[in-house]
């Protein structure tokens, strides 16, 4: 649901909020001129939301790699660890690699408590906060993603 209410569908809303989670192309605005693809839709329970989890359960299924990060407690150390992700998705770039965040296990909120105590027990056995975790791989080249202007977010005072 969290994921849902950051989407933007269709290039209206792209164009409008271009931080959310961007849905277009020709076959996303046809199912949205029709109704067919919603919010609502997507959200559990709704009639898209088992093709939304078959679409991501056959891509993770077929991830040859996934990469994630492990930080002591402070934020020093989580602010570290953004800057390390940024690095690390330049680094795969460089090197013909996809990487794609799928950090929703971690996430605090009530919700997604057992996900992320899972999670946390698979890939922390040593202790620390995994932070960050991945797919890795080959994957077909996609367009930039839409950005806010930087003048537009800096705030002089």
């Amino acid at each position: 649901a969290e994921s849902v209410d950051l989407m933007r569908l269709g290039r209206e809303e792209v164009a409008a909020n271009p931080d959310g989670i961007s849905v277009w192309g020709p076959q996303v605005e046809a199912m949205i001129a029709s109704g067919r693809l919603t919010r609502e839709a997507m959200r559990p329970g709704g009639a898209g939301f088992p093709i939304m989890m078959q679409r991501y359960t056959t891509a993770m299924a077929a991830t040859p790699a996934f990469v994630w990060l492990i930080t002591s407690p402070g934020r020093v150390q989580e602010l570290a660890a953004g800057r390390d992700w940024l690095r690390i998705n330049l680094a795969a770039t460089s090197l013909g690699l996809g990487l794609h965040p799928v950090s929703q296990a971690l996430q605090e909120f009530p919700a997604m408590a057992q996900a992320r105590a899972e999670a946390q027990g698979l890939l922390a056995r040593d202790g620390g906060t995994v932070q960050m975790l991945g797919r890795l791989g080959y994957a077909e080249s996609v367009p930039p993603t839409p950005r806010w202007p930087a003048e537009s977010r800096i705030r002089v005072v």
